[in-house]
């Protein structure tokens, strides 16, 4: 295999002003080995022509200058521009000068080869491709301090893996919060063989929570210390669901789908900015792959106009068709569904609206009927319509059991069934160990971390794959119980051992729901489990099935089955015939969920709620698989670390020298 570096040829410049695309032409097709790119990250501002220098604003659906109020109509020019939501200029992490990043798409098994450089002036970052398995290359999963050193501003890292497993997924920064300011974009692995549902038609979506006024250490700090609004001198108090879960102190302002949204000052009034707009033709099934990069917030997702939506697809493993009305998305998830274009030739909405009881927060985009008049005024779109099945709506994928509102039925992940060429459910029928983890905010008033079973997660200063000798920080053994610690929380496992994990939102640090998200693998569904709701759908009270009753304070740090004989593997109600699977799921509040896996990939792998919040604040830790069977990690590999002098004087220095 020769691969062509960019001092042969100028791919670092064609490449991120687009004269050609990201993945070089002569790669990336059906029947080749290999795919090939180049990515270039560096800041950018939202609303902001740079080749005239000139900021723009949104008028009906279009741009224009600020100056000359001239509509800018060259369709060369409008990629480049990002908009956001079009509420003022922002700044904004880009990758080859678009937000989001260009859409990778692959093969199954080829070898993916992505050569990244930053620069940023003032941030290092690295590149997580989110639900690749990195089989054997654990140093190319891109998470900064576990599989690698971050990247400096300057500073050039080549990736390269095989694409595997096949299906919807997508790469993101993964050090602090860079995912929320667009660090992010779509990657597509198409499979060796057709599977069951596939359509000839597809669109890619991708789903934004927006922000005006932070930026990724901003956001951190926020965590820690809350959001307040001066004008009436109080702290902003997080929004709930329907059920009383509650979400963090993150603003949700506008939601964006492949960049781009309209802020809306109230439920039918807009700022009018442009939306992303697919195009259909009419009598023909299609294909939308969502993903979920949010930073927060879970979305409800449909279509106005079409009240049937058909999932095929979660996290790249095909499931058994579901008809549903809506779907629920978290973020880190991707669902793919397919609609048949049978309406009147008209324009709709593909609509992902929040679940915050009591506001009207949405991201959407326009679904275009070729034969239809264009109207690109989203002012004449409204995406505040109820569904249409109302009700008798069917949802998938609900964090919680029972519907407040009681205008439907709700479908978990209980209800989902693998229709997938390369799932293997038979091998995790039996268990060899099973872990519990409890994801939560346990604490006292003023002090209450994101953990797992307590531990307050610490990045090493160097990575624990390339360099595990240099961990300084892993956690005591006395870190349980009434204790909440500051580590580097690691579990081990066995290669070629069948675990359970069972994963609990519980204790004194529950209330918000996490979508968790496993590096290196996927896993199988096996159960979620669920609080206890009043006859309003609201919940009261935790699941009956897990203790926390270890400890005084009510952490939950080491939770256990409440009945002993579900220990081993024997729990009730656990599906065993086709069992879904996938990389991502939400622990409901009060709630647990049990997933098993085949351990089949040594290396250092990342386990973590993918909030972005949840996760720099703590709650997350690293699968430690077999490091005695490590890939070897290439030459050259980079090292970091702490330099210290260790208070010796420094050396004289003889002038004449």
């Amino acid at each position: 295999m020769l691969t062509v570096f960019a001092d042969s040829q100028n791919y670092w410049d064609d490449t991120r002003r687009g004269k050609i695309p990201a993945c070089l032409t002569s790669t990336c097709d059906r029947g080749q080995d290999v795919c090939e790119c180049y990515l270039t990250i560096e800041h950018r501002l939202t609303m902001m022509h740079e080749e005239s220098q000139k900021l723009v604003y949104s008028l009906k659906g279009r741009l224009k200058e600020f100056d000359t109020a001239s509509t800018i109509e060259n369709l060369d020019e409008l990629p480049f521009i990002l908009t956001a939501d079009g509420n003022n200029s922002r700044l904004v992490i880009a990758i080859n000068r678009r937000f989001p990043g260009p859409m990778i798409t692959a093969y199954e098994d080829q070898t993916v080869i992505v050569h990244v450089r930053n620069m940023m002036h003032t941030d290092s970052t690295t590149i997580h491709w989110h639900g690749m398995h990195q089989q054997g290359t654990t140093y190319a999963d891109g998470v900064a301090f576990i599989s690698q050193c971050p990247l400096g501003h300057g500073q050039e890292f080549t990736y390269k893996f095989k694409a595997k497993p096949h299906g919807t997924s997508f790469y993101h920064a993964h050090i602090g919060d860079q995912r929320t300011m667009g660090l992010y974009g779509a990657l597509i692995v198409y499979p060796k063989q057709e599977l069951p549902s596939t359509t000839r038609a597809e669109h890619v979506a991708v789903l934004q929570d927006w922000n005006h006024d932070d930026d990724a250490a901003t956001l951190y700090q926020r965590m820690l210390y809350g959001v307040f609004d001066q004008s009436i001198r109080s702290r902003y108090e997080p929004t709930v669901s329907n059920d009383g879960g509650m979400y963090s102190r993150f603003l949700f302002h506008s939601g964006l789908v492949n960049g781009k949204g309209r802020y809306h000052r109230s439920d039918r009034t807009t700022n009018e900015a442009p939306l992303t707009q697919f195009e259909v033709m009419r009598d023909k099934w299609y294909t939308f792959r969502v993903i979920s990069a949010a930073t927060l917030y879970p979305f409800l997702v449909y279509v106005t106009g079409h009240s049937n939506l058909t999932l095929i697809a979660s996290d790249g493993f095909a499931i058994q068709e579901l008809v549903v009305n809506a779907f629920i998305i978290n973020p880190g998830e991707r669902y793919d569904f397919k609609i048949y274009t049978n309406q009147t030739d008209s324009n709709y909405m593909l609509v992902a609206k929040t679940l915050e009881k009591g506001r009207f927060h949405v991201a959407e985009a326009i679904i275009h009927y070729m034969n239809a008049r264009i109207n690109v005024n989203p002012a004449a779109l409204l995406a505040a319509a109820a569904l249409s099945c109302s009700p008798n709506c069917i949802y998938f994928n609900c964090p919680y059991q029972s519907l407040s509102n009681k205008d439907g039925t709700c479908l978990t992940y209980n209800d989902a069934r693998t229709n997938d060429f390369n799932s293997r459910p038979e091998e995790v029928a039996t268990i060899d160990q099973e872990f519990f983890f409890n994801f939560a905010f346990p604490g006292e008033d003023g002090f209450r971390p994101g953990s797992v079973n307590g531990r307050q997660f610490v990045p090493p200063v160097s990575p624990l794959f390339s360099q595990p000798e240099g961990l300084t920080t892993a956690c005591a053994a006395n870190c349980a119980d009434n204790n909440l610690c500051t580590c580097t929380y690691t579990q081990e496992i066995l290669n070629g051992k069948v675990y359970q994990f069972t994963l609990t939102n519980l204790g004194n640090g529950k209330g918000w729901s996490h979508p968790v998200h496993l590096h290196g693998h996927s896993f199988y569904v096996m159960k979620m489990g669920f609080g206890k709701f009043d006859s309003k759908g609201v919940l009261y009270d935790s699941t009956p099935d897990i203790s926390c009753n270890i400890g005084s304070k009510g952490y939950c740090n080491n939770p256990v089955w409440a009945n002993a004989t579900w220990n081993g593997g024997n729990v009730p109600g656990l599906v065993l015939n086709r069992t879904a699977q996938k990389d991502t799921i939400i622990v409901p509040t009060h709630g647990y969920v049990v997933i098993r896996f085949k351990a089949d990939n040594p290396g250092a792998w990342f386990f973590h709620c993918h909030i972005d919040l949840h996760n720099t604040n703590g709650m997350g830790m690293v699968i430690v698989e077999s490091p005695n069977m490590y890939p070897k990690k290439p030459e050259n590999f980079p090292i970091c670390g702490d330099f210290r002098t260790n208070n010796d004087p420094i050396a004289a220095v003889d002038a004449g020298k």
